[in-house]
């Protein structure tokens, strides 16, 4: 049988506690509740996809550091 690390369930916990929170920040802005939902999902992914691509950029100036050192 295979258990839930004590880190993915505290990811996902804390992945709807910030998909519920952002959809009630919207519900309040006057969205209905599957707008406030929809909103605050496309925020998450798009977070998600910038802290990604920063750390890919990142990565591949490391490397390309590396390179020029001769290491």
């Amino acid at each position: 049988m295979t258990t839930l690390k004590p880190q993915t369930a505290l990811g996902g916990f804390a992945l709807l506690t910030v998909l519920l929170a952002g959809t009630a920040i919207g519900y309040i802005l006057g969205f209905g509740f599957d707008e406030a939902l929809y909103l605050a999902t496309l925020f998450l992914i798009l977070i998600a996809w910038a802290f990604n691509r920063c750390l890919l950029r990142r990565t591949t100036e490391q490397n390309e550091d590396n390179t020029e050192d001769g290491l």
